[in-house]
């Protein structure tokens, strides 16, 4: 077990980004939101207690920082300028888009919306009111049904006495429905408004286990790498003489088809696709993921921007402070890391 303290932000992808080094500690330049800049260890940055599970279940950290020996050897060859392949710059991309906090908070603040626009979907189409009057007239519902108050009524009775009743009640079910369908529609709304009140008092605990769920299948996974290679081709930016890359505390950001950008893994409607993909990973060097080789990657200037903007706190800078960084500051946090509230809204009403 590595401890309680979790690095979200791993510290083999901070260092490279550090202006000092004493023995095995690396000092970098954070830029946080609140907190202004400042020099720190990357041992105290980017780190949060039980961020991966409580000490209960070290397991998925075990996991993860297992896995991090060949994600950092990767980076260090990449800035090396030494060969790596497409499946590694996949896997590692895979590994860093969705372990991040502004990946955790992006699905707490979604599911709570997701379970509103379920809801409103639900009143405003009288979902629960046409179900139950479809069902109330299919045959092995009302078999159901009526068993179930021949139950209620009369308690145990003999197969046979079941049998009787049950062909005495066929004809009057019509006239029964008509009667009890006020009371059906109500009990069923009840129970649904019950459950949906249940889903979003939940709906952190649902959005955590989600989170963790999908970190426990691990960067390795073979579906998401190979799906990422098979989409994209891989290449190292390297930055001009007077231009240094920025690290958000988001790891690696996207622009996707639709002209937003997101975090990398987030996009939730299913004709979206990713278009560039961008993991800065020292202060001259980014990993490169573009869909078409005729797209023209961004500018520095536009990749530290959208970098920024979907950092959850904080970013890393080789640079102290200065006029750029404290605009680069000011807009953390202000895109949306995968979808807003009307956008979740908008599918869920769209969806037939």
């Amino acid at each position: 077990m590595a401890g309680r303290r979790h690095h979200y932000l791993p510290r083999f992808l901070q260092r490279p980004f550090a202006f000092h080094q004493k023995g095995k500690h690396f000092y970098v330049h954070a830029h946080h939101r609140t907190h202004g800049s400042f020099g720190t260890n990357v041992m105290e940055l980017g780190q949060e207690v039980d961020f991966y599970g409580g000490p209960d279940d070290p397991s998925l950290d075990d996991k993860i920082t297992a896995g991090e020996k060949l994600l950092s050897i990767t980076v260090n060859k990449l800035n090396q300028g030494e060969q790596v392949t497409s499946a590694e710059m996949a896997t590692l991309v895979c590994a860093l888009g969705i372990r991040t906090k502004a990946m955790r908070s992006a699905l707490t603040t979604m599911v709570p919306a997701l379970i509103a626009g379920i809801r409103a979907k639900i009143q405003k189409e009288r979902y629960v009111q046409r179900e139950l009057i479809r069902s109330l007239h299919d045959p092995a519902k009302r078999r159901q049904l009526i068993y179930e108050q021949l139950r209620k009524d009369h308690g145990h009775l003999s197969r046979e006495l079941q049998t009787r009743l049950y062909s005495q009640m066929v004809p009057r079910w019509k006239s029964f429905v008509l009667e009890q369908e006020h009371k059906f529609i109500e009990e069923a709304e009840h129970l649904v408004e019950l459950f949906m009140d249940r889903f979003e008092s939940e709906s952190e605990k649902i959005a955590n286990k989600a989170f963790l769920g999908a970190l426990s299948k691990g960067p390795e996974s073979p579906l998401r790498v190979q799906k990422m290679m098979a989409e994209m081709t891989f290449e190292v930016l390297e930055s001009g003489p007077d231009e240094r890359f920025i690290l958000g505390d988001c790891g690696p950001v996207a622009t996707f088809s639709d002209g937003k950008s997101r975090l990398a893994l987030g996009a939730i409607e299913e004709d979206v696709d990713k278009s560039m993909i961008y993991l800065p990973i020292s202060p001259t060097r980014c990993v490169l993921a573009r869909r078409s080789p005729e797209t023209t990657p961004l500018s520095l200037t536009s990749i530290n921007q959208m970098s920024a903007e979907l950092s959850h706190e904080f970013f890393i800078a080789i640079e102290s402070d200065g006029a750029n960084l404290a605009t680069l500051r000011q807009a953390i946090g202000s895109l949306v890391p995968i979808a807003s509230h009307s956008d979740i809204t908008r599918l869920i009403a769209d969806d037939s």
